[in-house]
């Protein structure tokens, strides 16, 4: 392969002034001979016939150099509907149409999973739908669909293939899911775990419907400037350790192999080559989130730089291909708690691999150390000492209900409000509960990777997770604790 830079830029050098194509005259820098029609790099003017040749070479070469697309692989590419997956679905029906040995030659079938439970403006959200499904069916591939709410549901339900399964009364979802999604979302106490957890399960959808229909690799939309975001906003979050997952071409997660084909194309050219292919994208009912949350923040930033200088988009994706994942020695690790771990653990949530692992000589165990002790319960007041007379009452007219009305007429020294007539409860009742949900909380964190640490403790309950969260981290534990059983049984 070519060794140039493929974006033909070097320096972060600021940009002056744009060039102006709208009074035709200007001739195409590769063909010389045609009129450009589109400008990359504020100064390089290309042709229609020669930038869909540099679109298209650029989306192949991807898939080409990586050798790890065969003849006959079965791929399901996801589609949500906007630019980059519109593009890509085209751009897949035209590689499949070629008669020379550029041909595609793997066999696609399409995933697009409806997220209009979460969107503040459900009208036309249906309508939506339709379109998109329209669009696949109209190119000849087969298409599935899938609710974003099942994936609260234990067991995941499979995507209903179109047109044959797809049907409205078909498709109505459990009422319950809706109702348990919104309230997951709405336990966050931030817009930033709002967007975090959204991706999350957004990806965790995928992952199982992968699974389910038996399709081994998948084929995401991201392009270059998705990336580059994604970069600099997962650091923040707390994945920086799970980078090289997910910006590069190919990552493993869970047994599916996840592949980005367009990831060497930025957002601009994407939007000329829909426009120059006269392709209309449906306008999809997006994920919003109620306020600024941190993606939304380093999207803003990051595009505000690249109009000042156009090598930023490239700079930092070309960093981040450069990243790579720290393979720990051995194949038994001890968390910062103590307990022991394997190299096949994974987190709960978000299926990474788990990177809590660290030592004390760590940024994490001092993180941990310090939300220990900031942590501390403060000294009571006078306003605590009155809401905690309140939850003594609470529990006071609970044990009438439980005593027939008869009542302790000595509740102090720590007895119960009901200890003289034996009702058989105690006052610690309570705090044995709160302690109870305390180290089911922690026990829970054992098992998240430190990303999902931070976006769960924004819940307010952690019982509005998923159920097949809470049914990973008790089967984790039990091998956990099967283990350190039998260590000193083993070879």
């Amino acid at each position: 392969m070519c060794s140039v830079d493929p974006d033909e830029v070097i320096e972060m050098t600021q940009a002056t002034e744009v060039l102006d194509i709208s009074r035709g005259g200007v001739l195409c820098r590769k063909c010389e001979e045609a009129v450009a029609e589109v400008v990359l790099r504020v100064k390089d003017a290309y042709c229609r016939n020669c930038f869909l040749a540099y679109f298209t070479h650029k989306f192949r070469s991807t898939i080409g150099k990586s050798k790890q697309i065969h003849p006959g692989d079965r791929v399901l590419v996801g589609l949500s509907g906007g630019t980059s997956s519109t593009a890509l679905l085209h751009l897949i029906h035209e590689g499949l149409q070629e008669n020379s040995h550029k041909k595609l030659r793997f066999n696609p079938a399409f995933l697009y999973i409806d997220e209009s439970v979460l969107c503040t403006a459900t009208d036309g959200s249906s309508d939506h739908t339709q379109r998109v499904l329209r669009q696949v069916a109209s190119l000849g591939f087969p298409c599935y669909v899938a609710a974003l709410e099942q994936v609260m549901a234990l067991q995941p339900q499979p995507p209903l293939l179109v047109p044959q399964e797809y049907k409205e009364m078909k498709y109505a979802v459990d009422e319950n899911l809706k109702t348990k999604i919104h309230e997951l979302f709405a336990s966050c106490k931030s817009a930033s775990a709002q967007q975090d957890l959204h991706d999350q399960l957004l990806q965790t959808v995928l992952r199982q419907c992968s699974q389910s229909l038996g399709f081994r690799k998948v084929f995401l939309g991201d392009n270059s400037t998705t990336l580059s975001i994604r970069i600099l906003s997962q650091v923040a979050l707390g994945r920086g350790s799970q980078l090289p997952k997910r910006v590069h071409f190919k990552a493993v997660s869970q047994n599916i192999e996840v592949y980005r084909p367009m990831r060497e194309i930025l957002q601009d050219e994407v939007l000329h080559y829909l426009r120059l292919q006269d392709i209309t994208v449906p306008r999809l009912p997006a994920f919003r989130t109620k306020g600024s949350n941190i993606t939304a923040c380093t999207e803003e930033f990051v595009q505000g730089l690249q109009k000042e200088f156009p090598a930023t988009i490239p700079t930092i994706f070309r960093t981040g291909d450069k990243l790579v994942a720290v393979k720990v020695q051995g194949n038994k690790r001890h968390s910062n708690n103590g307990y022991l771990h394997e190299d096949d653990d994974f987190c709960a949530l978000c299926a990474s691999k788990l990177d809590t692992d660290k030592g004390e000589a760590s940024a994490l165990h001092a993180t941990i150390i310090s939300q220990k002790y900031s942590s501390k319960k403060p000294l009571k007041t006078s306003h605590d000492n009155e809401d905690e007379v309140k939850d003594d009452m609470s529990v006071q007219e609970a044990c009438k209900e439980i005593t027939n009305g008869e009542i302790s007429s000595d509740p102090g020294g720590g007895a119960c409000w009901c200890a003289g007539a034996g009702g058989g409860c105690d006052k610690t009742v309570k705090s044995n509960l709160k302690d109870q949900d305390l180290r089911s909380a922690q026990t829970l964190e054992l098992y998240l990777c430190y990303g999902c640490r931070v976006t769960v403790r924004d819940l307010k309950h952690t019982d509005v997770l998923p159920a097949w969260v809470q049914t990973e981290v008790v089967e984790q534990e039990q091998r956990r604790v099967m283990r350190e059983q039998i260590q000193d049984f083993l070879l």
